[in-house]
């Protein structure tokens, strides 16, 4: 009798034995297949981030590419004072003000192609030629009811 009870019992052993090495093996099996989805759907979903940026940065490139057309049809404002006239063409007088270094030191068409050549270096966020400053803003408060945008057309 013990000896029959002795070979059920081994009998049980191995088959519990072999369901938690089969359940433990399944186990494995789908947290690595979970794993693999998870990584096809976070590649997939970076793509498309980097897609969208790509399209955005063609989109801003063509935007100013007509901006600098249209300034180029645009008779810059004289500089009363030497202390009005842009830093970098020394023709045209300084009219874009940056915040929060108030620095007005950029014509239109100098600060245009500033922004261009920021936006195909992207070298973005923006920052102001004399001080490095992150620009936040434009000048504002000279044309009351203009959007920055509009200062630039």
């Amino acid at each position: 009798m013990s000896s029959i009870l002795s070979r059920i019992y081994n009998r049980k052993s191995v088959i519990v034995f072999g369901v938690v090495v089969t359940t433990y093996l399944v186990y494995r099996y789908y947290k690595s297949r979970r794993r693999r989805d998870t990584f096809a759907d976070e590649d997939a979903f970076h793509r498309e981030i980097r897609r969208r940026r790509v399209e955005k940065l063609v989109e801003l490139r063509d935007k100013l590419e007509q901006l600098l057309g249209s300034l180029d049809n645009f008779q810059p404002e004289l500089p009363d004072t030497e202390d009005d006239e842009c830093i970098v063409c020394n023709s045209a007088k300084a009219i874009i003000q940056t915040y929060p270094c108030k620095h007005r030191v950029l014509c239109r068409r100098c600060f245009v192609r500033t922004l261009q050549v920021a936006v195909n270096d992207l070298n973005l966020p923006l920052k102001c030629v004399v001080c490095r400053t992150r620009i936040q803003t434009l000048d504002r408060d000279r044309h009351e009811g203009t959007t920055p945008l509009e200062l630039l057309a």
